[in-house]
């Protein structure tokens, strides 16, 4: 089902397009309240997603679920729960980033309409105030003219505090006491001191490690490796673990043929590996893109052809190889993967007819990329 109110759908293009501050968030607000109020026709309130499944994923230094969900509560004026309507379902990461801010990814679907979004802002509390608004403004379009939640009130004060006035000192008698006067549960209380800032606990720089699993396929052109360049096929297999990624992998190069030269004859080469990878992803928007490393352990076989008596020949492949991976962002769970490898043979065997010529033996560096599709989970 999807954003059929104009008003929900211009609402979250510009939550999608805003570097969420404390300023940010309150003209969103008022962006909410004028298109809310705009036109002779109001929207339904009985809106299209009956309530929200919200899957919060934050460090313990930020707001909880139950406090979104609080947030998310007020601004609709009712419940977040499911009413008989299909439920709108949101899953929101938050984590900090390198420069010490923070970052929501934020996935919110109905039916089968699905919409994804990445948030920066300063704070944990900025993001976790504009995830509940955007997740409001998909439910009910109405919400943002209902203003910002209060805030709750500081309790933390002792009575006598609050008044800054000496408990020893002697009160005027009851009976003197002006009938005009205000009693004290009238009087204005004076502000209280600022907190001192040994009260507050120190935040230091944290990061959640999400777990998250990967799979991928690609498409592999390789330059040196064997007597041509050489298209193949890989697959991986791999976990993210916060910024970092860890994964294994296949890959096959189909047969070419090498020829002795000034012949007729030679062999078919082919190459099968498998290897690992460690990879660290700096992100930037909708691409993530880091430096990798990693090895490849395979076979590379030749089968001959054209001499009196045929054969064929294996030899061990090993080669490290440094490299990059840049990912493109489709969706939440679809990414485009894009690799750069140098691989490095750590032996170089050479193939030969006996008694006729070399047939083939790979260059000491090869030119290694490969582009695909890959699917995260959860």
């Amino acid at each position: 089902m999807g954003l059929r109110d104009p008003r929900r759908r211009d609402l979250l293009a510009a939550a999608d397009s805003l570097i969420f501050s404390a300023p940010a968030l309150a003209a969103l607000a008022a962006l909410g309240a004028l298109a809310a109020v705009a036109g002779d026709a109001r929207a339904d309130t009985a809106a299209s997603a009956g309530g929200v499944e919200l899957d919060w994923i934050a460090p313990g230094e930020c707001a909880d679920r139950a406090r979104v969900l609080a947030e998310i509560e007020q601004r609709l004026g009712r419940s977040a729960e499911a009413n008989g309507e299909p439920p709108l379902k949101a899953r929101a990461v938050v984590s900090r980033n390198e420069r010490g801010s923070w970052d929501l990814r934020l996935t919110t679907t109905l039916g089968e309409a699905a919409r994804s979004r990445e948030l920066h802002g300063e704070t944990c509390a900025e993001l976790a105030g504009a995830a509940a608004l955007i997740i409001a403004l998909a439910i009910d379009p109405d919400a943002a003219s209902r203003g910002t939640p209060t805030a709750e009130p500081d309790t933390g004060a002792a009575p006598g505090d609050i008044s800054g006035a000496d408990p020893g000192a002697g009160a005027a008698p009851e009976a003197d006491a002006s009938p005009d006067a205000p009693t004290a549960a009238e009087a204005p209380l004076a502000a209280s001191p600022p907190p001192a800032a040994s009260a507050a606990p120190a935040q230091g720089p944290s990061r959640p490690l999400e777990l998250r699993g990967t799979l991928r396929a690609s498409g592999v052109l390789d330059t040196a490796s064997l007597p041509a360049v050489a298209p193949g096929a890989g697959i991986a297999a791999g976990m993210l673990i916060g910024a970092v990624r860890v994964e294994l992998s296949g890959t096959y190069f189909g047969a070419q043929q090498a020829f002795v030269e000034r012949t007729t004859m030679g062999g078919d080469v082919q190459l099968t590996t498998g290897g690992a990878r460690v990879c660290y992803a700096m992100r930037y928007r909708s691409i993530e893109l880091g430096p990798c490393a990693g090895v490849e352990v395979g076979v590379m076989s030749a089968d001959s052809f054209g001499a009196a008596s045929p054969g064929s020949n294996r030899a061990l492949w090993v080669a490290p190889h440094p490299g990059a991976l840049a990912t493109f962002t489709l969706t939440d769970r679809l990414r485009v993967p894009l690799t750069i490898d140098v691989p490095f043979p750590v032996t170089r065997d050479r193939f030969v007819l006996v008694g006729i010529g070399a047939v083939h033996r790979s260059a000491a560096a090869t030119l290694r990329a490969s582009l695909g599709v890959e699917v995260r989970f959860p």
